[in-house]
């Protein structure tokens, strides 16, 4: 009983074999048995004939056609050896990166700090003096948020939270707003009982308990959930090194003028510096745009 697939299997393979050197054969062929035409008889067993073709003429077929018949034969025997399509390769299109973001209250307060020690003057928004609602209303302008804070009074500020019910004694968050006095004065939460407002002194950071006149509520500004660009908190550290162009410059990519530009800065425009670097006795800066683009441009070119 075992020997049954063996032969069974090279009558299949001699079957496949002869199928296929037929149909690689000229003219009409026909098997030992079957009469040919203009033959009153059949044909010699087992010879296959080319009709037309001398009877003991024997096409042979070409090595490689032998190769792959055999290939072919042997997969469509045995189903494993079959070639197996490799699954194309899907390759992904690179997402372009996403701007980094930073919490809005960081840039809020690195606003504020950087107007520490400005002095006090009353009714004024800055940039060179503030009063206490003043400095508030400048710091969230600056910040890109002025809709939290779109008065110049303390009390009126108070009051428009106070309304919407966002005004509370306790659980405060960064970038909250602080008022003493029932709207006498203002001030912006920085975190572990400290805010940072305008005194008489000028512009500090204190404790929030630490005052003559007595606390009266946090506002709740919501800041937690609003992120802002990354180069905004840049820009805020660096507010107090503002300059502007004197003519239009290009933007380099590094220091020097043979290095490739990124763009221009026109006459007026205004920028922070971040860094400077002194290439062949000329000062570059490194300068960030009140837009937010970056690049190195020749300090000749600019002015306080």
């Amino acid at each position: 009983m075992s020997r049954i697939p063996t032969r069974l299997r090279a009558l299949a393979v001699t079957t496949l074999m002869g199928v296929v050197l037929l149909t690689a054969l000229p003219g009409e062929a026909v098997f030992a048995g079957a009469t040919l035409p203009g033959s009153s008889g059949p044909a010699d067993a087992g010879v296959l004939l080319d009709a037309g073709a001398s009877p003991t003429a024997q096409p042979t077929p070409t090595p490689g056609a032998l190769g792959a018949t055999l290939s072919d034969a042997s997969r469509a025997l045995d189903p494993s050896r079959a070639a197996v399509a490799s699954p194309p390769v899907v390759v992904a299109a690179a997402k372009p990166a996403a701007p980094a973001k930073v919490p809005a209250a960081a840039v809020v307060i690195a606003f504020a700090r950087s107007h520490l020690r400005a002095p006090y003057r009353h009714d004024s928004t800055g940039p060179g003096a503030f009063d206490c609602s003043g400095l508030m209303w400048r710091v969230f302008h600056e910040a890109g948020l002025g809709t939290k804070v779109t008065s110049t009074s303390a009390r009126a500020i108070y009051l428009a939270y106070r309304r919407r019910g966002l005004a509370a004694r306790h659980g405060p968050q960064v970038g909250d707003l602080v008022i003493w006095g029932n709207g006498s004065h203002v001030g912006l939460y920085i975190g572990g009982g400290r805010a940072i407002s305008a005194l008489v002194q000028g512009v500090r950071v204190h404790r929030v308990h630490a005052m003559f006149t007595p606390f009266t509520a946090y506002l709740h500004t919501h800041l937690a959930g609003i992120a802002r660009p990354a180069w905004e908190l840049q820009l805020a550290r660096h507010i107090h090194t503002v300059r502007h162009a004197i003519r239009t410059v290009a933007l380099r990519v590094a220091p020097g003028s043979g290095e490739s530009t990124v763009g221009r800065i026109h006459t007026g425009s205004r920028f922070v510096v971040l860094a400077r670097h002194r290439v062949h006795g000329r000062v570059w800066l490194r300068v960030l745009t009140f837009g937010g683009r970056s690049g190195w441009l020749p300090m000749s070119a600019t002015s306080r």
